[in-house]
């Protein structure tokens, strides 16, 4: 046991050196002396604005999954959802392999939720947040690549496409449950238990999901809320530009964040520190803004929004803690 929490660790620590090297790289290849100017010179109340700006798109996530545990059966206070939703980012950021939302798993659990409810839960916010980021970058794609959009970035949105897609074409297929029933029927003829509890989990999750896709005013409401996080979470870029002194539009800074955080999607560090900042340094290079700049932007981008995260998550979690060894 010790020595499976030793490699845990030792997983941990890399994957973190690794996130921090990337960093170290881009800022060596931007200048370490430009990159110190360029922040020294940000304005801090335009950084300040990009924190508030981030913080309002809080908002609409707890919104949605307030929505989702309604949808469950479950009357959850407002506040108490942000707490656990907040605290579960919290837990990415410092974890690879998405360790927070299996935390959320588990909040939601606590919050009388099912596990595989808790689990469609968090995996249909997922795939709503990649929906949201795909329509936020038509715009950018329609206005910019009328030539062609760059391979790599072609190849992300295709496989995005696909990966939203399928959820909601099994869902249409299967108007009658066919996959639960096959669940059902595979569980029951298991006598494995451990085996026979994860088909029932699957068949629970399976079900939770089937019925949210198929409520059509939850999907659209849920749609749009997504659309609002994004656009916020993209808001609070591009005034981390202007804090700079970097001129660019909109829709390509929306763009940037966009593939930055699909790419955050692969939980090789934690936070996926250096992975977002590579991805969305590389896209506002494509859009003509220095490296030294972009590098700057997407940085401090990535450190307020981890920075709130922390701030207000880890308390949170704390606070949860206690709260469940009262029980």
């Amino acid at each position: 046991m010790d020595t499976a929490k030793t490699k845990i660790w030792a997983y941990r620590m890399i994957a973190f050196v690794i996130g921090i090297g990337v960093l170290a790289a881009l800022v060596y290849h931007a200048g370490f002396e430009r990159f110190l100017n360029i922040i020294l010179q940000a304005s801090p109340y335009w950084l300040a604005a990009s924190a508030i700006i981030y913080a309002s798109s809080w908002i609409f996530r707890t919104l949605r999954l307030k929505q989702f545990t309604m949808h469950a059966g479950k009357s959850i206070k407002i506040f108490d959802l942000f707490k656990l939703h907040i605290s579960g980012y919290a837990i990415n950021v410092i974890l690879p392999a998405k360790l927070g939302d299996a935390a959320t798993v588990g909040y939601l659990k606590m919050r009388g939720i099912s596990i595989g409810r808790s689990a469609a839960i968090v995996l249909q916010t997922r795939i709503l947040d990649v929906f949201a980021l795909i329509l936020l970058s038509i715009p950018a794609f329609i206005s910019f690549f009328q030539k062609g959009a760059p391979e790599w970035i072609s190849t992300i949105i295709f496989f995005c496409i696909i990966l939203v897609t399928v959820p909601i074409v099994v869902v249409i297929l299967d108007k009658n449950k066919r996959i639960s029933n096959v669940l059902k029927k595979s569980g029951d003829e298991l006598s494995h238990k451990f085996l026979k509890l994860a088909i029932e989990k699957m068949k629970d999750a399976y079900e939770g999901y089937h019925e949210m896709m198929s409520d059509k005013k939850l999907f659209f409401s849920s749609i749009f809320l997504s659309l609002m996080i994004w656009l916020f979470d993209g808001l609070a870029c591009y005034v981390v530009s202007i804090a700079v002194g970097v001129q660019i539009p909109v829709i390509a800074v929306v763009l940037a964040v966009s593939m930055g955080n699909v790419g955050k999607s692969a939980p090789v560090t934690p936070g996926s520190i250096g992975i977002y900042e590579s991805i969305l340094a590389a896209v506002l290079v494509l859009f003509g803004i220095p490296f030294d700049a972009a590098v700057v932007i997407a940085i401090l981008d990535h450190a307020i929004k981890n920075l709130f995260t922390l701030v207000v998550g880890l308390p949170a979690t704390m606070g949860i803690g206690m709260a469940v060894s009262s029980c």
